[in-house]
């Protein structure tokens, strides 16, 4: 019987150190995500500067940039299942040609769309050149396949212009970068629970083997 006994025990222990080990898992990615944060906030002080005179390792990811170019409707895309305020919708993404022959991929915003897939772009057009105020950011994996960098995202202008235009698709919000997420919510968590299994498992044999004497 007491060998039967430290079989909670040993059970305990390796529960103990999953969630340890998850624990310190949620305290890395807390970690990362004040990284990222601070990143975001050091290229969001700096002034938008204009995309064509960004070159090589200046294109860091953030960088708030402008760009004036010609619209190349035939070639744009869309990236599926965006949400916004709980409506479903796209994220329009369009090629635009800047004056010195480089090509931007410029995520217009959100439009909606019933099934979160399909829109009839020709609708959403914003004339044949325009003036784009955005940051930098990675290509999502979904249209890698079609879209190259850079690759900017087109931000809501509050000041001078509404959130939703008629004819114009929804311009996204800036990064978040004071919100860190519940990782450390999570990580006191799995700690909490290996204290409990380390704790209250000896207890718990202490007291049925008590019972049984």
């Amino acid at each position: 019987m007491r060998a039967r006994s430290w079989i909670p025990l040993v059970a305990a222990v390796v529960v103990a150190a999953v969630c340890v080990r998850l624990g310190f898992w949620q305290l890395d990615r807390l970690a990362q995500r004040r990284e990222r944060n601070a990143v975001i906030e050091t290229a969001f002080r700096d002034p938008p500067v204009p995309l064509g005179q960004v070159r090589g390792d200046s294109l860091r990811r953030f960088r708030r940039v402008i760009a004036r170019g010609q619209w190349d409707y035939a070639r744009e895309t869309t990236i599926a299942g965006r949400t916004r305020s709980g409506s479903p919708g796209v994220h329009i993404v369009t090629p635009m040609r800047l004056a010195d022959g480089t090509t931007v991929f410029v995520n217009r915003g959100w439009v909606y769309s019933p099934d979160a897939r399909t829109v009839d772009l020709t609708g959403w057009r914003e004339g044949d050149a325009g003036d784009v105020a955005g940051y930098i950011d990675e290509v999502p994996p979904s249209i890698r396949a079609t879209v190259t960098t850079p690759y900017v995202v087109a931000l809501a202008d509050t000041v001078t212009a509404p959130a939703v235009e008629p004819s114009r698709p929804a311009r996204l919000p800036p990064p978040a970068f004071r919100d860190e997420g519940p990782h450390l919510n999570y990580a006191v968590q799995w700690f909490s629970f290996a204290a409990i299994a380390l704790i209250g498992t000896p207890l718990v044999v202490r007291r049925q083997r008590r019972r049984r004497e």
